[in-house]
């Protein structure tokens, strides 16, 4: 049986995969989902090299999927197809141009075709699941602890939680950290997408959606 590795940009991604998304999987029949967060930095991804050698380090492991959970948010300058990619408007079409830009890079160093490395880009950043359901958030938090009516205003701006945009004061990260008293990325985080669960995020969260059932195609 194939296994799945998924190379992270940092501790909350790996908290999401570890206690969320790799138990979704094992409903589907996916038993071995390992998880590690990108190495050869201090923290977070700082240049594409550092992500490029850990994926070269597993993808010629037996019977392994190889797959990414990194935001676009601040990535990078230095990956490949991302000066061309700026001209795309469609964000969802933009990720897609970068991510195959990144299969086809390394490829073209291996000089092989590798059908087992998919590597995704989560539109805008991992955070934006945080804002699959108010509800959720309102159930974790009393009426002190959060901005419930900017909160709210969010949800009706963005149907399409994947949509919020990616300025440094507007990013899924900030905005909850402004609006939620005290928010913890991994703790808090983690806390409301258990509490909105998997089957919610996938339904609001198409990019997503379309990522881990790609995953499953290939693994089941």
């Amino acid at each position: 049986m194939k296994r799945l590795v998924i190379v992270v940009e940092g501790d909350t991604e790996k908290a999401f995969i570890d206690s969320v998304l790799a138990k979704y999987l094992f409903t589907k029949g996916i038993f071995d989902v390992s998880c590690f967060k990108i190495k050869h930095t201090k923290g977070g991804l700082t240049k594409y090299q550092h992500l490029k050698t850990d994926l070269i380090n597993c993808i010629f492991e037996t019977n392994v999927i190889v797959s990414t959970l990194i935001d676009f948010y601040a990535l990078p300058k230095d990956f490949p197809g991302y000066q061309e990619a700026l001209s795309i408007t469609n964000k969802s079409a933009k990720l897609s141009f970068i991510e195959k830009a990144i299969l086809a890079d390394i490829e073209k160093e291996k000089n092989k075709p590798l059908p087992n490395l998919i590597p995704y880009i989560q539109l805008h950043e991992f955070e934006a699941l945080v804002f699959t359901s108010l509800d959720s958030i309102t159930s974790l938090y009393g009426i002190n602890e959060m901005n419930f009516e900017e909160l709210k205003k969010v949800f009706q701006n963005y149907p399409n939680p994947e949509e919020i945009n990616e300025s440094s004061e507007t990013a899924p990260s900030k905005r909850l950290k402004k609006l939620i008293k005290g928010y913890n990325k991994i703790n808090d985080g983690i806390m409301i997408i258990e509490e909105t669960t998997i089957h919610t995020i996938l339904d609001k969260c198409p990019r997503f959606n379309n990522w881990v059932n790609l995953l499953i195609e290939k693994l089941v």
